[in-house]
């Protein structure tokens, strides 16, 4: 197998580099692209030093497997030249998640999207994933009338920059607009029905993803932690479903570690799981079940989940 990471030198093209290397994917070859800044630039693979380059087509081969970490706008120039190449696709930005010829993919909830014919696969929001991850189990136990999801997403989210204003402000103090010692309830610019950008990926991807035809209402907010999104989950079900059934099905369901006691994001860093903690029913109402759900957002939320996909095509 051939792969290229396009982004290589960013918080999650480098989580990517990691988790390849403790995969047992057989790699013939690896290439690392991203800026002229990082151009010349060498990282180990395995045994191997790699050089980083600038993404041009000439550097691109037909069957190449590339996974890309940049953002919607790099993207955008980017992915159609690998695709023209014949490369194989795995992207993490926002550009095509919504293209309805794209599957966008988790895995462990819809590998069925992913059809002999698709070479370009989406990856989706990092907070979508570990959402769709905690409720795929549960729609075995009955329909869904609604969701209702409160994210508490940590500063990595927004790469090195978000995990450098979150050092930055130990350092000089707590200020307005600035995370540290501070919740931003705004990610992303509001849009004219005032969810802002990452509510609506939230809202949009968990309803292609799922093929959802129940509601889901997201609030997004920035919190002062360094990595692992964690998420407050309300749905609301057609019908009782005692929180102990719930339970069940999530510690069955592959990729989901359910924690009896002592939920925090901090047993999500650096691990592969999606942690699931605190599952109860509503007290007058059985109908309606609430949890915490918590992952790692720049591996499974990013890395992890698009190299599971490269894995899961390797596998055809």
């Amino acid at each position: 197998m051939k792969v290229g990471i396009v982004g290589a030198t960013g918080l999650v093209g480098q989580a990517m580099l990691a988790v390849l290397q403790e995969s047992s994917l057989s790699v013939q070859s690896i290439k690392l692209f991203a800026s002229a800044d990082s151009a010349g630039k060498t990282h180990i693979f395995r045994t191997s030093d790699l050089t980083v380059e600038i993404i041009k087509k000439e550097a691109l081969e037909k069957g190449m497997f590339i996974l890309g970490a940049t953002s919607s706008s790099i993207a955008s120039e980017w992915v159609p030249l690998a695709l023209e190449a014949g490369a194989v696709v795995i992207d993490n930005s926002s550009a095509h998640r919504m293209d309805p010829d794209v599957p966008l993919v988790v895995p462990q909830v819809n590998p069925e999207s992913i059809t002999d014919k698709s070479r370009l696969i989406a990856n989706p929001n990092c907070s979508t994933i570990q959402l769709v991850m905690s409720l795929k189990p549960l729609m075995d136990l009955a329909r869904f009338k609604w969701v209702s999801v409160s994210t508490y997403q940590s500063v990595s989210g927004a790469g090195r920059k978000g995990l450098s204003m979150l050092e930055k402000g130990e350092l000089n103090g707590p200020k307005p607009g600035a995370v540290h010692r501070n919740i931003l309830c705004e990610i992303g610019e509001p849009e004219i029905s005032g969810y802002t950008e990452e509510e609506l990926k939230l809202q949009r991807e968990t309803v292609k993803i799922l093929e959802a035809d129940f509601p889901v209402y997201p609030a997004c907010a920035r919190v002062p932690v360094a990595v692992g999104h964690t998420e407050s989950v309300t749905v609301r079900m057609e019908k009782p479903v005692p929180a102990t059934l719930a339970a069940e099905a999530m510690k069955d369901f592959n990729g989901l570690k359910v924690v009896e006691r002592g939920f925090e994001p901090l047993l999500a860093q650096n691990t592969d799981e999606t942690f699931v903690g605190r599952i109860r029913n509503h007290p007058g109402d059985r109908s309606i079940l609430q949890f915490w759900v918590t992952a790692d957002n720049v591996r499974k939320g990013a890395a992890l989940n698009a190299v599971q996909i490269l894995e899961m095509m390797a596998e055809r």
